[in-house]
């Protein structure tokens, strides 16, 4: 290695040197010239035979239609040329590809986690959120099934203000009824008619309840001289639950 650095110094300092004007002087500087331009070419051809070993179409025709010592000017016959020092050119060639094929191999990593990176780049899918139905059609589908309540109590009336009360047609224990409706399309109210006509109601924003999941309606109603409490829940679902219990002394049992 050594060697041949020293080698292509001499070269080099021959190439360069300030002409003497003599003929052994020219001579030298010619033949030095000559040496470095034939060792550049194999080194170019090297690279280039490197390279088509990876990717074949990649082959300038250049490089595999000339080769050291066989290019000539048009019409003149091919210079004698002298054979390079064994064994340097393919020894520079291959270190000049190994920097090359280094260089390929930490782009590909590169390109790979700059792919990972991206927004959207392959590995990385983004869920699509799933649109919320508007609150007409939301309320809609709670009251699905449910027909339009006859003969309101005084009190839902009001409550209602002209909007549809709808009712899902089954009674409590107590026959109590329960009512729906959603006045202006932005609340809900529930409520309780009992058999004697009095009323219980619970009412929130449309949007609210469906974000609770949930509304309550509860009331007292004497049975047979006892106090009942009643509580009945409506989930946003459309599914109702309740229940009742006696109560002693003005309030609920445990």
């Amino acid at each position: 290695m050594q060697d041949e650095d020293d080698e292509r110094r001499d070269l080099e300092r021959a190439l360069f040197a300030r002409p003497s004007g003599d003929a052994e002087g020219e001579s030298r500087r010619i033949d030095a010239e000559r040496r470095l331009r034939l060792e550049q070419e194999a080194v170019r051809i090297e690279a280039a035979r490197i390279e088509a070993a990876r990717d074949p179409r990649s082959v300038p025709a250049s490089a595999t239609a000339a080769t050291p010592g066989t290019a000539t000017r048009a019409g003149a016959a091919p210079a004698p040329t002298a054979p390079a020092p064994a064994g340097t050119a393919p020894r520079r060639a291959g270190r000049a590809a190994l920097p090359l094929i280094g260089a390929l191999a930490v782009g590909l990593v590169l390109g790979a986690v700059a792919v990972e990176l991206l927004p959207g780049g392959a590995g990385a899918a983004t869920p699509t959120p799933t649109p919320t139905p508007p609150l007409e059609d939301r309320y809609s589908a709670l009251i699905e099934g449910w027909v339009v309540a006859p003969d309101l109590p005084v009190g839902m009336e009001l409550i209602a203000r002209g909007t549809d009360v709808y009712t899902p047609q089954f009674e409590t224990v107590q026959d109590d009824r329960l009512l729906v409706t959603s006045p202006g399309g932005v609340s809900l109210c529930i409520a309780l008619q009992r058999g004697d006509g009095s009323l219980s109601a619970a009412c929130t924003g449309l949007e609210a309840f469906f974000t609770a999941g949930s509304l309550d309606v509860v009331g007292t109603d004497p049975a047979d001289g006892t106090p009942v409490y009643t509580r009945v829940s409506l989930r946003s679902d459309g599914s109702v639950e309740g229940g009742f219990q006696l109560v002693q002394d003005g309030a609920p049992e445990a």
